[in-house]
């Protein structure tokens, strides 16, 4: 499928058009035409809908006393081929005269959105609403060969033709065109030039509000096929009601006898102020003194627009509008919440190894502070703030208190104990942080018995808080080998004796006399008695 340009996607093109003008009436050359002036069904329309009441006649008209109303309410899905969708559609019979290969006409027809209009809702694959359309003559249903469309973000023109026919935008041979913006309340004055044809020679050319937003040419029918008119609102379900209004469907052999009046005369416009960044309560200002009216107010957080400013604006600034046209705003909300974060467990890791985890985590490493610790290794997490598991925004930060090693150890003053009994000197020693090391006898003739005569480490000396402080605890006096009274303990030993030991071997020699003594006193009386008496004689 050749395209043709399409002169920079419409620009906007001022989808609005003016009150109709007192002297808009259809041509009396027109091939066809209908006004609705009595019922839905006039003119040869039928109604596709799950209700007959989802088609009504209303007044005033485009260019005359009447319209049609198409209204879908929830669970209008009795259609063949609707699925779960909304529709209230008039479909114009498929003839002869109109919609056949090798014809050439022009059509026209007018649109209008009323204050109850729902758009499609903005969807992750696609939300659509089927307005006016040229569809395939396929029994059993098939898809549009020309189609204006209803999009979340305004209208476009769709054209698909050719050997296959093709059921979505993405399909090949089908071409899309974005018109703009929709607003309500307007009448949208479409004008068509086609010729039909399956091949190359096929044109499509489309005017709105007496400017051209199509100009096609290429495949319009489906090979083998034929097509006729539908006028729709048939669209994904909203479940709430959902009307639109058609008016003055005409068919003709050149544009004049389409158009309305003369032509019409070109609506006022005003090019749209630029209100991006400004406060609300600015663009709204802006907006008016511009001789347009504030629409509807998106709010979207931004990071980057601060709360209550502009984001962005639509119409774009600078595209010329009627006069009287809404401008669409989306308002900053301020920045969006942060993703929450779990704090990981970084406790007896390495402070580079709790480091890398936090900023894995989406997280940044905030404050370290040194902490001696007997318990964790130097250079390893203590402990951390947030703790581990704590949700938190992401790119918070995480204190740490990092082990600096064990402490130093605490230095006492070893008390002075000497001439102290060992009962003093052992309290002393422990109310000083210390604690009470061997305990050596020794006599001493200077040294009270059960006295210290000596310590180490010495008195005032600094030793580490609970070291052992030993003692030498007197035995009484001595006698030594030398001269003085002391006794030798024989062989040249020079040990000294003291009180008790001497007595005890002063005793232990006066035991040892008076026993030789009694022996020999024995022994003579033994041997008196052996000597016979006669022999003593």
């Amino acid at each position: 499928m050749q395209l043709l340009r399409v002169t920079a996607l419409a620009v906007a093109i001022c989808v609005l058009a003016p009150p109709p003008p007192a002297s808009a009436q259809i041509s009396p050359n027109a091939a066809w035409s209908c006004e609705f002036a009595n019922s839905a069904t006039a003119c040869g329309f039928y109604l596709q809908a799950a209700a007959s009441n989802r088609a009504a006649v209303v007044g005033p008209g485009r260019d005359g006393s009447t319209a049609i109303e198409l209204t879908t309410r929830l669970g209008d899905i009795n259609i063949a081929g609707s699925d779960s969708n909304e529709r209230a559609d008039l479909a114009l019979s498929p003839s002869s005269k109109y919609c056949n290969q090798g014809q050439e006409e022009w059509w026209a027809h007018s649109l209008m959105f009323p204050p109850g209009y729902v758009p499609p809702a903005v969807a992750a694959v696609w939300n659509w609403g089927a307005l006016f359309d040229f569809h395939n003559s396929a029994a059993g249903g098939g898809q549009p060969n020309f189609m204006v469309y209803a999009t979340p973000t305004g209208l476009e023109l769709h054209m698909a033709g050719g050997a296959n026919t093709v059921n979505r935008p993405s399909d090949p041979g089908y071409y899309s065109i974005a018109i703009g913006p929709i607003t309500k309340n307007v009448w949208y004055d479409f004008v068509y030039h086609v010729k039909w044809s399956s091949g190359s020679d096929g044109l499509f050319q489309a005017w709105l509000n007496g400017r051209q937003v199509m100009n096609y040419s290429g495949p319009n029918l489906y090979v083998g096929q034929s097509c006729y008119l539908k006028l729709a609102n048939y669209h994904t379900p909203l479940g709430v009601p959902v009307s639109v209004i058609h008016s003055r469907v005409v068919r003709g052999a050149t544009q004049a006898d389409v158009e309305i009046g003369s032509g019409g005369t070109p609506p006022p416009t005003v090019p749209v102020p630029n209100v991006v960044g400004q406060t609300q309560a600015a663009a709204t200002s802006a907006i008016t003194s511009a001789g347009l009216t504030r629409g509807a107010v998106t709010q979207q957080s931004s990071s980057t627009v601060a709360s209550g400013n502009v984001i962005s604006q639509s119409p774009a600034a600078g595209t010329s509008v009627a006069k009287g046209s809404a401008v669409n705003l989306v308002v900053s909300s301020g920045a969006p919440a942060p993703t929450p974060v779990a704090v990981p467990n970084v406790v007896g890791q390495t402070q580079a190894a709790a480091a890398s985890a936090i900023t894995s985590a989406g997280l940044t490493r905030g404050a370290v502070t040194q902490q001696s610790s007997s318990t964790v290794a130097s250079g390893s997490v203590i402990s951390q703030s947030p703790a581990a598991g704590t949700s938190v925004a992401k790119g918070s930060a995480v204190n740490l208190v990092v082990s600096s090693g064990a402490p130093a150890p605490t230095q006492v003053a070893v008390p002075n104990v000497v001439g102290q009994t060992q009962a003093a000197a052992t309290s002393a020693i422990t109310s000083a942080g210390l604690t009470a090391g061997t305990v050596t006898q020794q006599s001493s003739t200077t040294v009270a018995s059960g006295s210290v005569i000596s310590e180490s480490p010495a008195a005032g000396a600094d030793v580490v808080r609970g070291s052992a402080v030993n003692l030498v605890v007197s035995t009484g006096g001595g006698i030594s080998s030398g001269g003085g009274g002391g006794i030798s303990s024989g062989g040249g030993g020079g040990g000294s004796f003291d009180a008790f030991t001497l007595a005890a071997l002063l005793s232990c020699l006066m035991g040892g006399l008076w026993r030789a003594r009694r022996s020999r006193s024995l022994a003579r009386r033994r041997w008196a008695i052996r000597i016979p008496l006669s022999a003593r004689r």
